[in-house]
Parts: structure tokens; C-alpha cells; sequence
């Protein structure tokens, strides 16, 4: 009960008069007012600034170490860092718990350690999870637009119409469609796969596949790569990505980890609409070793089940290797294995196959 509280006898803080801004050395003294407390306020020449019983103030809640706010009904403020002594006057209040335990003591480092093991063991096996499951939710039109959108920034910053021949495009698309049909039906329904061209010269010979399926291929590829086995290893490989979902997984596990950093930081922006509209996340992300690595077997196995020799795909990373060597790889190859590794474990799955 309020009437329950202690007297205080003096205080100290600072205070402001109702419609004042003038701040001034002050003290809070209570005395009894029947059945509730009757409060003042007075400043150091003993002048009364405010009064009112305790159950008509309104007391701010505590936060860190910022002074304690005492409103009266007339406006005036009166503010102390005294927090025990202002928790003695009004007993517990919203906020006080958690203030509690934001004091600085031993038992801090163990809240924190138990944070950063949440964390980790979230960022470590959560991320997936929830990547999983955002797939299995996320409906078709969504991927779809995610793909026009990515589509639609590498226009606009990095790419210029094709200059390939309509022969030169005729000869990668025959290539292009065997892979797709060698895929079972249902595969073949869920994506687009559909193949585009874009001259990009400061990405050099490449080819990358978007969540939708739609596959785009640089010119510098087909110009320096015609030979059809080379060009069934890279396509599989890139229909690999799709097809184990490697594009969305990254897409939900970069959005996992913004959560994450949200949940414990603070808001971190429009993630999912700068994605689904702008793809400016996607082209920000990269496969992962392992991903790489199984899209290589997958690509090497639609090959092969196409009529095709699947040792195209370790001609292009032999021809990759003698073009840069020990040099700094392109930035779209930043995290993949590299090209002699790469040849190494094509060697041992053809071997397999």
C-alpha cells in the first residue's frame, strides 16, 4: 500500500517548476497525508515548487542509470539518480525487474555468455531450419519476382544486350534444352528455366542461374567456350543451383541472420523488399564450398544422363586455372573452391560415374 511507504527526509535531485525550464538544485520530502502521502518538492532556499499525494505522480520507469522522473499533476518535474530510494517510495514498478538486472554485477558476464551460446548454436543450426521452412512457404509468384527484380538491377548496373548471333544463341539454347528435358518431370514443371544472354565484359566467361530458374550466360562464355560438353558441364552445374534451391537458401539464410541481428540489436531495415523487388541482396551473396561443390556432381550427372561427356565442365575449370593461376580470383568466384581443387573432384566423380 502506498500509505505502507517510508518518509524520505530530503531527497536530493533536481527540478523544474510546472511550466519552467529552468533546472534547480531540489529535494523531495514526503509527510503524511492521511491515508495516502502527501509529497513536496523544495528547492534550496526551502520555497515549495509542487505538491500532491504519491498516488497522483507519475514515476517514469527505470532505465540504466538515467535519473528517475517524478511528474506532478501540475507539470513540474522533479529527477534523481537515487533509484533504491525512489523504489522505496513507490515499491516495485514496471520496469523495475529488468532494471534489476541490468546492473552491472558477476551475474551480467553469465547473461551475456548465455546470449552469444543462443546465438551461435542459432546462427549454427536455426538458420537452416528457418531457411527451410521460409522455402516451403514461399509461394511461387514470390521467386518469380525475385528473379524479374535481380534481373532487372543487372540490366540497369552491369549488363548490355547480347551481341551473340541468333546460330551462336540456337546452339547454346539445343544444349541448354537436352540438360532440361534429362530432368525428371515434376523438376522440369516447379522452375522456369529459362536462358538469357547479356554481354557483361567485366565479368568475363561465366554463367549464373537466379532462384526462378532463369539462366543467364555472357557472352565472353559462349565466344571462348563453343565446344557443347563444355557448355553441358557449366549449364548443369548451373541448373544444380537451382534445383537444390541454393539461390533461396542464401537468399533466407542472409534474411535469418538479419533477423537474428535484429532480434538482438535493433531494427536493420527493408530487408525482404529490397530483395524481392530490388535483388540488390542477391547479387550481394555467394555460394557457399559446399554448395558449389554439389551443384559440380549434379552438373557432371546431368551431363552424363544427357549424352553428354561430363568432362566439359573440368576442361573449363583447366582453362579457368591456366588463366589465373595463382592470381586473385574474380569477385563471382570469391568463395568458391578453387579451379585445380575443383578439377581434382571432378577426376574422382567422373571416376565414380
Amino acid at each position: 500500500m502506498m500509505g505502507d511507504a517510508p518518509q524520505l527526509r530530503g531527497l536530493r535531485g533536481h527540478a523544474y517548476a510546472a511550466r519552467s525550464s529552468y533546472r534547480q538544485p531540489a529535494r523531495l520530502l514526503t509527510r503524511e497525508g492521511g491515508e495516502d502521502l502527501w509529497v513536496d518538492i523544495q528547492n534550496d532556499e526551502r520555497a515549495v515548487l509542487a505538491s500532491a499525494y504519491l498516488s497522483d505522480l507519475r514515476v517514469d520507469p527505470p532505465l540504466g542509470t538515467a535519473p528517475r522522473k517524478v511528474t506532478f499533476p501540475d507539470g513540474a518535474v522533479f529527477e534523481t539518480t537515487d533509484h533504491d530510494a525512489i523504489e522505496a517510495l513507490t515499491g516495485k514498478t514496471r520496469g523495475s525487474l529488468l532494471h534489476h538486472y541490468e546492473n552491472f554485477n558477476a551475474r551480467l558476464f553469465g547473461v551475456v555468455a548465455v546470449c552469444l551460446a543462443a546465438a551461435w548454436v542459432m546462427w549454427r543450426y536455426g538458420l537452416d531450419i528457418m531457411a527451410s521452412v521460409a522455402i516451403a512457404f514461399t509461394p511461387p509468384a514470390v521467386i518469380e519476382q525475385i528473379d524479374v527484380g535481380t534481373l532487372q538491377t543487372i540490366d540497369f548496373a552491369m549488363a548490355e544486350p547480347s551481341r551473340l548471333t541468333d546460330a551462336q544463341k540456337a546452339d547454346v539454347n539445343k544444349v541448354y534444352r537436352r540438360l532440361v528435358q534429362s530432368l525428371p518431370q515434376d523438376v522440369q514443371d516447379e522452375h522456369s528455366f529459362e536462358l538469357l544472354f547479356r554481354d557483361m565484359p567485366g565479368m568475363g566467361p561465366n554463367a549464373f542461374a537466379l532462384p526462378g530458374g532463369t539462366m543467364v550466360m555472357t557472352d565472353a562464355f559462349v565466344n571462348d567456350f563453343p565446344d557443347a560438353n563444355v557448355m553441358a558441364g557449366v549449364l548443369g552445374h548451373e541448373i544444380g543451383h537451382v534445383v537444390e534451391q541454393h539461390g533461396l537458401k542464401r537468399i533466407y539464410r542472409s534474411l535469418s541472420m538479419y533477423i537474428l541481428i535484429a532480434f538482438l540489436a535493433g531494427d536493420v531495415g527493408p530487408i525482404l523488399e529490397d530483395v524481392v523487388l530490388e535483388g540488390n541482396v542477391l547479387l550481394s551473396l555467394s555460394f557457399s564450398r559446399a554448395q558449389e561443390t554439389s551443384a559440380d556432381e549434379f552438373g557432371l550427372s546431368l551431363s552424363d544422363a544427357s549424352g553428354f561427356d561430363p568432362a566439359g565442365l573440368k576442361l573449363f575449370f583447366e582453362k579457368l586455372d591456366e588463366e589465373y593461376g595463382d592470381q586473385e580470383p574474380p569477385q563471382w568466384q570469391s568463395t568458391h573452391p578453387s579451379s585445380a581443387e575443383r578439377v581434382k573432384a571432378i577426376d574422382a566423380y567422373i571416376d565414380r560415374l
